[in-house]
């Protein structure tokens, strides 16, 4: 392949006014998504006792049940996003899965309450897709890794933050008298999804549509396998390396708090809390200064620096996870723990990165669409179920856990450097081709 194998024309994107105003409202975005979509684990319990749900009617509505939908949801709607008015989509999907949410206090049943969070899934499937690609048109190459970081940081902040929100609005819920006798679990539900109805409304009357850097030659749906069967040399191994890792990531959020209950006597709130005081920390300072590194890199003449950083994101926290589960020491597997998630939840954010800066405008929400396909699939779909059948199947006693995510680590780790380096020769090429 050499710098000439695209065909899509790349070109210098002019300066849009406000984007920094625009980036602070995908921010907010973000942050209001995750609210909406962990706010149901929030309040899981008196939701299951007031509907009568089974324990696996829970599990689906808040695993694969929105995971699935929501990875799969990206792509046809990537296809609008590539084609239309972004910050129209982007207002468009926040009203429908705000709607859906306060559409989620008044359910009555399993059925109504899985088709509201469908509503929710879907609309949210528009958000991450349609930022990279209005970044990607706001900011020129060397200037887009600073508000990809910030605006993927929001999401690892939130993933955490949601709950504080979720139960300080469920406290409350209880005392308050706007609604009499209206369950406290609805009522959260309701006032969650006020604040994404509200910005939407700002976004829409304040925000414009960035001019497109570049166009495609050829238009439509079937303009994007094209591209990916071009650059399979790269876009196979990529993935086949985001996709194992994700799934190993997920394993040990998964896992984790069950893990420091197991091997080392902690109680519950005890293992959630140290958890979570870790892992917020360490994985908004990875989400903010590995994308700066790759940056650092690009400027130093490497073009595949973001394939490079990927693999520093595989090789540090792998065999640190492995040491923390198979030597017993405590403060051992708590630093693992940090190191997992400084690197591992970044994995998601430089492989977006990656898709915003090798894909032409009218090609970068599905890339990335595809690229978070692959993520959610593999990440929870395969990671904490496999690590679940390793421990019933292979191992045994209470470290079987431990065991299964170790052996994970020391296949899956050195699988997906392997594929990284596959792919970056050729990544780098695609980074040659462009022109902006």
């Amino acid at each position: 392949m050499n710098d000439q194998a695209t065909s899509f024309p790349y070109v210098e994107n002019k300066i849009y006014h406000g984007r920094w105003y625009a980036v602070a409202c995908l921010m907010a975005f973000y942050a209001i998504s995750m609210v909406d979509r962990f706010i149901l684990s929030a309040v899981a319990q008196p939701v299951t006792q007031s509907l009568g749900l089974s324990n696996t009617q829970m599990g689906l509505l808040l695993g694969a049940g929105f995971a699935v939908l929501y990875a799969i949801a990206g792509i046809p709607v990537a296809y609008l996003i590539d084609q239309g008015n972004r910050t129209r989509i982007v207002v468009g999907g926040v009203l429908l899965w705000s709607a859906m949410t306060a559409a989620s206090a008044f359910t009555l049943d399993f059925t109504t309450l899985i088709v509201c969070r469908a509503g929710v899934a879907i609309g949210e499937a528009v958000l991450t897709p349609a930022a990279m690609s209005l970044i990607g048109d706001m900011f020129v190459r060397k200037q887009r890794a600073l508000p990809t970081s910030l605006y993927m940081a929001t999401g690892n902040v939130m993933a955490t933050g949601a709950f504080l929100i979720g139960g300080a609005v469920y406290q409350y819920a209880g005392t308050q008298q706007l609604f009499p006798g209206m369950e406290a679990w609805r009522f959260t539900l309701l006032v969650v999804s006020v604040p994404g109805l509200l910005v939407a409304l700002l976004f829409a009357l304040t925000a414009r549509e960035p001019e497109r850097a570049g166009s495609v030659t050829t238009t439509g749906h079937e303009a994007l396998l094209p591209f990916l069967i071009q650059h399979k040399a790269m876009f196979i191994p990529f993935f086949i390396a985001i996709g194992m890792i994700s799934s190993l990531t997920l394993g040990v959020i998964s896992w984790a708090p069950t893990l420091l209950v197991r091997l080392h006597d902690l109680t519950a709130s005890q293992a959630s809390f140290l958890f979570g005081s870790v892992g917020l920390p360490t994985s908004v300072l990875g989400t903010l200064c590995l994308p700066w590194l790759a940056n650092r890199l690009q400027k130093a003449g490497k073009p595949d620096g973001i394939v490079w950083v990927l693999v520093l994101c595989v090789s540090v926290p792998a065999p640190a996870i492995i040491a923390g589960l198979l030597l017993g020491q405590y403060w051992l597997l708590v630093a693992a723990f940090g190191l997992c998630m400084m690197f591992l939840p970044s994995i998601s954010v430089m492989a977006c990165l990656g898709m915003q800066m090798i894909s032409p405008s009218r090609l970068r929400a599905r890339t990335v669409a595809v690229t978070l396909l692959v993520i959610n699939l593999f990440g929870y779909t395969v990671g904490p179920f496999l690590s679940g059948l390793l421990a019933d199947r292979v191992f045994s006693g209470p470290t079987a856990i431990a065991s299964a995510l170790a052996t994970m680590a020391a296949v899956i780790g050195p699988v997906a450097i392997v594929g990284l380096l596959l792919a970056r020769r050729d990544f780098g090429q695609m980074m040659h081709a462009q022109n902006d």
